[in-house]
């Protein structure tokens, strides 16, 4: 199966990333020896350290997007596993460079400390290049494996800035060297506590960003047929993020239901990145009795959805009770009527005349509410033409 352009681009960082550490590691180390600096050495430890980080995380990229029947969600935790893993040899490289710094017992003297200094430059700028790369790029690509490197690398680049200092310093007869290797430490430190701390969340299944739930919840109350949602949940796995939605739907056929929840599904996905997959569970709002909604004036007159300005909430019960509820006001506006009695779930609207905009129509077919067109201006006297029809319904269904 050909590889998608974000596993290819991932497959490259990382890569990249490979090459530069194995480079870094090998200068280092060798001009670590010839010079004889500590600071030098450490970091030539911390880019050794940054290079096994590396290959874990080229080879967790590329395993994170392969699936199978014994893992069908994907093993896209492993890049997360890896993150975890590279903060590990993080905190070893800091335990190295302090313990060379002030438990050794060996007296170092350093040589040639304007080649060193060089050294560090070049070093110093690479990683500065390339972690603001990939920095951007794992961002763009939401990768947390990549995020981690990128954020290796930076430290690499603020230690080095530490380590041309205590270089200089000590070019210039001050013994600074081993302190800047402890100032090294820290960094190094830092950076893996932040990766760690990063990586273990997401493999204890933490919640997506408030942020953006709410931005998932926006789009899912968009739809006209939604009630309201029972609950959501996200989780992060790799770079990519799982939703369990519960759903209230207006009452509609289950071929109409699926056709909905397909559409929330489709929205969700095309303005919320790296969303692998959204389980909507739904139920209709009320499975029992009738809710309907007459479109009266201030006399309780049935009018039509321009010239309404009450909407009066009647809900008949299975064994035919009935409830009228107090008129909510409304503009005699045609959109603004349709709106409202498309979001307050009722079954049905009794109104003089049909809308006259197919706007209206459609949202209310949308959130599965029948239009009555009835001749009767009397508020009772349609009220008795609905139940009787209700009543006749429920009676040949009890018949079957």
């Amino acid at each position: 199966m050909e590889k998608s352009n974000n596993q290819t681009a991932k497959e490259r960082w990382a890569l990249g990333s490979l090459i530069l550490n194995s480079t870094l590691t090998v200068l280092k180390f060798i001009f670590a020896v010839f010079t004889g600096s500590l600071a030098l050495m450490a970091e030539a430890v911390h880019s050794f350290s940054d290079l096994v980080a590396s290959v874990v995380s080229l080879i967790s990229v590329k395993l994170s997007a392969k699936k199978s029947s014994e893992y069908p969600y994907g093993l896209y935790k492993l890049e997360n596993i890896a993150s975890v893993v590279i903060s590990f040899f993080l905190f070893f490289a800091a335990y190295e460079i302090l313990r060379e710094a002030f438990f050794s017992e060996r007296e170092r003297e350093i040589q040639h400390t304007e080649l060193a200094i060089i050294v560090m430059i070049v070093a110093m700028i690479s990683t500065f290049v390339y972690s603001r790369f990939e920095l951007k790029a794992a961002k763009k690509l939401n990768s947390p494996a990549l995020l981690a490197d990128a954020q290796h690398i930076w430290a690499d680049f603020m230690s080095s800035v530490v380590v041309i200092a205590g270089l200089i310093g000590t070019y210039m007869g001050y013994d600074l060297d081993r302190y800047a290797a402890a100032v090294v430490s820290l960094f190094v430190f830092y950076s893996g506590w932040e990766i760690f701390s990063s990586g273990m969340k997401v493999l204890l299944d933490v919640s997506l960003e408030k942020e953006e739930m709410e931005k998932i919840k926006k789009i899912i109350y968009s739809h006209p047929a939604v009630v309201d949602i029972k609950h959501i949940r996200g989780r992060v796995a790799g770079s990519f993020k799982f939703l369990d939605i519960e759903l209230l739907l207006h009452n509609f056929s289950l071929r109409e239901t699926h056709r909905i929840v397909d559409e929330i599904e489709k929205k969700i996905k095309e303005e919320i990145p790296n969303i692998d997959s959204v389980f909507i569970h739904y139920e209709p709002v009320r499975q029992k009795g009738l809710r309907i909604a007459f479109l009266v004036d201030e006399n309780r007159s049935i009018k039509d959805f321009r010239t309404a300005s009450q909407i009066v909430i009647v809900d008949i019960s299975d064994e035919g009770k009935i409830q009228v509820n107090n008129p909510l006001e409304v503009q005699p506006d045609e959109k603004e009527t349709g709106d409202i009695l498309s979001k307050i779930n009722v079954d049905i609207v009794v109104s003089a005349n049909h809308p006259e905009e197919f706007e209206v129509r459609w949202k209310l077919a949308r959130a599965g509410v029948m239009v009555w067109e009835t001749e009767e201006r009397d508020f009772e006297k349609a009220l008795n033409e609905i139940v009787r029809s209700y009543n006749e319904f429920n009676k040949k269904v009890k018949e079957k």
